[in-house]
């Protein structure tokens, strides 16, 4: 079980670095066989046609739910040292999205519902395990951008009808592709060749990641989750112009010995 207290002692240094204006709200762990190739020109094709693009429909997540900022960090030191069967790219964020519900999320990418369903089975027991059985861990399909237009993409319980690639979208993808300056993937331009080291002077983290984790105790401030105090030790600044339902404690208190 990974305690409050480890957290502390890795990440709560971090919280008084200078900010920057321009922060990713995501931390990327892993990489191997299944880096999420071209989402952003994913994500410009069904913007533009309505369509889902043909890749995404052997794209599988693994959704992890923290409770709190807390557990969201240990999230992350759990993405950090597990073993996934071909080092499936993760991630740790938060849902600023005003369409989507929750807070904290972290994902791991995986291609197939196969092997999919296999590392659902793996973190789940993994994160019973080092944070607690109440956190959910499930399975979901592609981005949830896609299941706003078509519900059925999102559907994949047993016994129920997968929803296939439809052919006639085939052209509408050439068409893009030859025609588009498809974007990359884009980060943003914080400097990275700035390193920071965790107090156990074990990690690495370049400014970049420390300031997407600066964000999420901002985030956690901002919603009222108050978790967030016992590893800044300060309060930390609101967000402007974020809307998110008033956070919700699920986590029972503790009774004392």
């Amino acid at each position: 079980m990974i305690t409050d207290q480890e957290v502390i002692q890795l990440f709560g240094k971090f919280a008084d670095i200078p900010p920057d204006s321009k922060i990713d709200p995501q931390l990327f762990r892993g990489g191997g066989n299944n880096f999420p190739v071209g989402c952003s020109r994913h994500l410009e094709v069904f913007d533009k046609f309505n369509i889902i693009p043909k890749y995404c429909f052997d794209c599988y997540k693994v959704l992890i739910t923290p409770r709190n900022v807390v557990e969201l960090f240990k999230l992350l030191m759990i993405f950090e040292k597990i073993a996934l069967p071909n080092d499936n790219r993760r991630k740790c964020m938060v849902e600023e999205r005003e369409e989507f519900s929750g807070t904290y999320k972290g994902y791991i990418f995986c291609k197939g519902i196969d092997e999919g369903n296999e590392v659902c089975k793996l973190v789940k027991k993994v994160v019973s395990q080092d944070i607690s059985p109440q956190v959910g861990v499930s399975l979901k399909r592609g981005c949830s951008e896609y299941a706003l237009s078509y519900p059925g993409y999102a559907v994949i319980k047993p016994a129920s009808v997968i929803m296939q690639y439809r052919k006639d979208w085939q052209s509408k993808e050439d068409f893009f592709d030859e025609n588009s300056a498809v974007s990359r993937e884009r980060m943003p331009d914080v400097n990275d060749d700035a390193t920071y080291v965790s107090a156990d002077g074990l990690k690495k983290y370049t400014r970049r990641e420390v300031l997407s984790m600066q964000y999420w105790l901002c985030y956690a401030a901002t919603i009222g989750d108050t978790s967030y105090l016992s590893i800044s030790g300060m309060t930390m600044p609101k967000i402007p112009n974020l809307k998110r339902p008033p956070f919700k404690n699920t986590i029972p208190l503790r009774k004392n010995n």
